[in-house]
């Protein structure tokens, strides 16, 4: 039973619907139309959209800012993903003002005229261990992505229940829990839960992404692309999806130009996460696959002319060939090398054939841990951690790993150190030059004006009107 509340809960990667419901819940009201009006002052504010409009009424009876819970408890990251930066701030500016029709229009989610889930997703082994610690169950972010049905913390299948306008739904207790048996769900899930870490993608490098992986896989040459034959693969590919309506239409499409080929046509264009998901986990073995080539890049590989093997025959020849590795007792780690597959990949097929996990012993203890990441709050070069630690360089960056504050902070300070850098570099030849003007000024350190240019420029402009007004 859950118990009254004086101050709101608000857990780690909750939604903001669970939030609010959970609020609403605590009102004790004679109906469920009173408690939306003494909590939010509305009886027909639609608790449940993707993009609420009530955030600021919600800050205001909790102790969460607004950007908080833009950033931590909505889906916001993942919708803008895939959004030029200047599109991104706008939509935020209209869901900081209340505008979340105008927030889901600019992201371009109106014109793609995919349809939203009408279910509230939940995992059965998730919401007990909630109901253990905390006396309640509450919806996560991350179970309520597009097209992800897998838990990936315990690799089972999500539970859905519909989604009410006029009363307020929780997880159930005591559902029966499923193990997922497909890798495809595990890797559509896998994808979702990184493009959900507040990645940003440029489109032009984007599109030479996938061309560039096309090519490679006979799919396209350098002048067109094969659509059809794209297409057709990738219904192959996704034939356990095609039941979820979403697929269907974007892959049953017979107009000639429509998905997957418009992902090129227009660069101006706004694309649902779902077609870039789709082509992600066609075109790629996983998430970090995708991450290297748009990266450092791919080049393309100079082969003979042949029939391309379908990406279903070449998951299948893997996961065979992870099957054997695990029978020989093969570490996790020395697998996921060898047959080229994500880590989930590996742990599902090892969990559905009864077979023990071999892994390595941990190089970075769990001391070691917290000192590492001392040493990376205060800005300190992964190369004198390393150094210091004994470690490699990867064994530093791998600490970091769903840091996000962290890497915020370091990004931050190595700013402020440019930044400090680039104006005493710029004061320095400004009063050391025996005729000082801007153009001698830019032939000494070009490179530190440019920087303060694009990145400092107010300050740069006060500093020369007030030296050269002085002089």
């Amino acid at each position: 039973m859950r118990m009254l509340q004086i101050v709101p809960r608000i857990y780690k990667g909750e939604t903001i619907y669970s939030i609010a419901a959970r609020i609403v819940l605590n009102d004790v009201s004679t109906s469920f139309s009173q408690s939306m009006i003494n909590k939010f002052g509305n009886k027909d504010i639609q608790l449940n959209s993707i993009f609420p409009s009530y955030l600021r009424q919600l800050s205001s009876l909790t102790s969460c800012e607004i950007d908080c819970f833009i950033d931590n408890h909505s889906l916001f990251q993942y919708y803008s993903s895939f959004s030029p930066d200047r599109v991104k701030k706008q939509a935020r500016d209209f869901l900081i003002v209340g505008d979340s029709g105008a927030a889901f229009k600019v992201l371009g989610l109106l014109s793609n005229r995919i349809m939203n889930e009408g279910t509230h997703k939940f995992c059965p082994v998730c919401a007990s261990e909630q109901e253990l610690a905390f006396g309640e169950a509450y919806w996560l972010l991350e179970h309520q992505l597009p097209l992800s049905m897998v838990c990936l913390k315990h690799e089972c299948m999500l539970v859905s229940k519909p989604k009410a306008r006029k009363q307020l739904v929780f997880p159930e207790i005591g559902s029966s829990v499923t193990d997922c048996t497909s890798p495809l769900l595990l890797k559509i899930a896998e994808i979702n839960h990184f493009v959900l870490n507040d990645y940003s993608f440029d489109r032009a490098k984007l599109g030479q992404t996938y061309a560039v992986r096309l090519i490679n896989k006979g799919l396209a040459t350098t002048k067109s692309v094969r659509h059809i034959q794209w297409r057709n693969e990738m219904k192959a590919y996704f034939a356990p999806l095609m039941h979820d309506e979403r697929v269907r239409k974007l892959l049953n499409s017979s107009v000639e130009q429509g998905f997957p080929a418009n992902i090129f046509y227009n660069d101006d264009s706004s694309h649902h996460p779902i077609k870039h998901v789709l082509i992600i986990s066609f075109l790629f073995e996983h998430f970090g696959d995708f991450i290297v080539a748009y990266g450092k890049g791919e080049s393309i590989k100079v082969r003979a002319v042949k029939q391309p093997k379908p990406q279903v025959n070449i998951d299948e020849e893997r996961h065979k060939e992870t099957l054997t590795l695990l029978k020989s007792g093969m570490p996790l780690r020395d697998i996921i090398c060898k047959a080229n597959v994500s880590a989930a990949t590996v742990r599902n097929l090892a969990r559905v054939h009864g077979i023990a996990l071999k892994e390595h012993i941990r190089k970075v203890s769990s001391i070691m841990h917290r000192s590492i990441l001392i040493q990376l709050v205060v800005g300190k070069p992964t190369e004198v951690i390393a150094r210091d630690f004994n470690l490699s360089v990867g064994d530093i960056e791998q600490v970091l790993v769903g840091q996000t504050a962290i890497k915020m902070l370091r990004q931050r300070i190595r700013f402020y150190t440019r930044r400090k850098t680039a104006r005493q570099a710029i004061i320095s030849a400004l009063y050391t030059l025996v005729r000082p003007s801007i153009s001698r000024v830019r032939k000494v350190i070009d490179k530190e004006y440019m920087w303060l240019y694009k990145h400092d420029r107010e300050w740069l402009n006060d500093l020369k009107k007030t030296y050269f007004n002085n002089k």
